[in-house]
């Protein structure tokens, strides 16, 4: 028996309570979110905000999907580092392993959920990040080769985010370039394949635009100069009116559509959201909704959840109205300007870039 084919008849036996239309089996047990973030380490803050903007979802949901109770576990996949690989792992064999296991929420970043999605995928477990915005996880990309196919050994998807991709980010680097006046900028790549990908992203936007993009930083040439670091997420602009930028995926919570989202989670956990929170909080309403539109028929449960999340729509949520796409990739598009004072970033707009 493959593995998936007995995740399924663990998943039937293990949660068939009554019986359907049919004589089929009918779902009567609570079903598992897993939450796999970095809860210690580097990345704890904003990986403790997501994972609590997660907890709040399923509590206002009442620990319901539907008619189906919903419990959750929470993991962390860094121990005490940025991420741990072992960590990883196994939180999503934990995952896969578990019968009741419905969806998988991680992880924070690209990188870790490269390591989480093979596994989910084989198992045909549907996996929701919060903050994995690499183009490469939905699409092809230079210097990736084979994605997103190599995620997929299962061959279908079995992935989607919340949080837009790094592309729509370093397209709204060089959209505010051109805004701030800039004439004149460069670019710089730590050589990897996403300071590549991203670098030439905002070329060819900044290009768009009629900015003259060099390699090096412009100097000298008359007219406004700019430099963007995709790894930083910083904009820097000269001229008469020269400034720090960031740009940002996450939308600051003071900036979001669900206005009284900072509110309930304040009250909730007695301190402000990071701007992690909401993507975090929105991960689980969308896993919550899934499961509630898949039925209860126990038979290919995993398989109607992980095929529902691609098309879903999300009117009214706390990051607007929004969409899945049929790659996994969300359609809300709105990228966090900053102004950066001192060591302290000042929120401004979160506009979409144009298209």
């Amino acid at each position: 028996m493959t593995g998936r084919l007995a995740l399924a008849a663990l998943l039937l036996a293990s949660l068939a309570g009554g019986c359907g239309i049919g004589g089929s089996a009918a779902i009567d047990a609570p079903v598992a979110v897993y939450v796999s973030l970095p809860l210690t380490g580097p990345r704890g803050v904003d990986g403790r905000d997501a994972a609590d903007g997660a907890r709040l979802a399923l509590e206002r949901a009442g620990g319901r999907a539907g008619s189906i109770s919903v419990r959750a576990t929470y993991l962390d996949d860094a121990r005490g580092r940025w991420w741990d690989p072992a960590a990883v792992g196994a939180n999503a064999r934990a995952a896969v392993q578990d019968s009741s296991a419905a969806a998988y929420i991680g992880e924070l970043d690209s990188e870790p959920t490269r390591g989480s999605v093979p596994i989910t995928n084989d198992a045909g477990l549907l996996q929701v990040s919060p903050g994995a915005g690499a183009v490469d996880l939905t699409t092809p990309a230079a210097g990736y080769p084979d994605s997103p196919d190599r995620y997929q050994p299962s061959g279908s998807r079995n992935f989607a985010r919340t949080v837009p991709s790094d592309q729509l980010v370093a397209e709204a680097a060089a959209e505010w370039a051109s805004e701030l006046r800039a004439t004149r900028a460069a670019v710089s790549s730590d050589g990897s394949a996403f300071g590549e990908l991203a670098a030439a992203e905002f070329r060819s936007t900044a290009a768009e635009h009629g900015i003259q993009v060099s390699p090096a930083a412009p100097a000298g040439q008359g007219g406004v100069a700019a430099v963007y670091d995709p790894a930083a997420e910083i904009l820097t602009v000269g001229g008469p009116s020269p400034g720090r930028y960031a740009v940002s995926a996450e939308v600051a919570a003071s900036r979001l559509p669900g206005r009284d989202f900072a509110g309930q989670f304040q009250q909730r956990f007695h301190r402000p959201p990071g701007p992690y929170a909401a993507y975090g909080y929105e991960a689980m309403e969308l896993v919550l909704q899934t499961i509630g539109r898949a039925g209860t028929d126990a038979s290919s449960f995993r398989d109607r959840v992980r095929n529902g999340i691609f098309g879903a729509r999300r009117d009214g949520s706390v990051l607007g109205s929004y969409s899945i796409t049929s790659n996994g990739d969300t359609t809300e598009c709105m990228i966090q300007r900053y102004r950066i004072v001192g060591t302290t970033r000042v929120a401004l707009a979160a506009p979409c870039p144009a298209r």
